[in-house]
């Protein structure tokens, strides 16, 4: 098991279980088991929820209602095109798939990801006969880490730009229908156990007036590096670097560094 960002206790899970089956009452019920998600709904947390109560109804009562192998849910904000991972909590994963993960990247860069937030719906994503939206990157890493077969679904937030992304990896899906239908109950569940653990608040910075160039820079000054090594990475000089930060302060109406950091925190 492996744990990534504290997550803050803000909240409570009152509430949860009205949520979920609100949500759920969409669901197909001839496709579901629905005493084990009876089952699984009454086992929620509830009160003040920390992030080993939320791995512990994953591993145990949310494992035997819908059985997998690996589990990893993030809950970011997305900003101009750019998805930025706030938490990332998962169950089974090896270290060296963990590190490969980026804590911000273009939707661009990963289709199945794309492809989930244009559409809000749940997906299957079998290595053997992947969808069309898949790109090579996901398809790869399902092969170097034997992920097997991917079940992915999560809640978009519109009007805060946020959202929860979740990923069950060595699914069975012999009943597709079942298995999306499954995460349509799942996702909410789980977006409120993140919601009440790390609210998140809207940025008063608005990422999609920068450049492709300029959001490399702030992706690095987030990292907490400063100009030199920036510039280092990025093979070009101090002074360019400077320009390139007053342009994106210009842009952002702010007027330092740590007004940016504390907006995208």
């Amino acid at each position: 098991m492996m744990r990534i960002s504290r997550l803050r206790v803000r909240g409570s899970t009152s509430g949860v279980r009205k949520q979920a089956k609100a949500v759920g009452a969409a669901a197909d019920p001839s496709a579901l088991d629905l005493k084990g998600w009876v089952d699984a709904l009454g086992a929620v947390p509830t009160g003040p929820i920390t992030e080993n109560q939320i791995l512990a109804w994953v591993e145990g009562p949310l494992r035997r209602f819908f059985p997998f192998e690996r589990f990893l849910g993030s809950y970011g904000r997305l900003s101009g095109g750019r998805i930025r991972m706030r938490n990332l909590v998962t169950s089974g994963h090896q270290a060296e798939f963990i590190a490969t993960l980026d804590t911000a990247f273009d939707l661009t860069a990963r289709g199945c990801f794309a492809w989930w937030v244009q559409n809000r719906a749940a997906f299957i994503l079998d290595p053997a006969s992947p969808p069309p939206f898949a790109s090579q990157r996901e398809l790869d890493e399902i092969r170097q880490f034997s992920l097997g077969i991917i079940a992915a679904h999560g809640v978009v937030d519109p009007f805060a730009s946020t959202g929860t992304y979740l990923s069950f990896a060595g699914v069975a899906v012999d009943d597709p229908v079942r298995t999306r239908a499954s995460l349509n109950l799942i996702a909410p569940v789980l977006h409120a156990l993140f919601l009440a653990t790390e609210q998140m608040t809207n940025s008063p910075v608005d990422l999609s007036k920068l450049t492709e160039r300029q959001r490399q820079l702030v992706d690095l000054a987030l990292m907490g590096l400063p100009d030199k090594t920036i510039a280092t990475r990025l093979g070009i000089s101090e002074n360019t670097v400077g320009n390139h930060f007053r342009s994106i302060y210009q842009r952002l109406g702010i007027s330092k560094r740590s007004q940016l950091i504390a907006a995208l925190k």
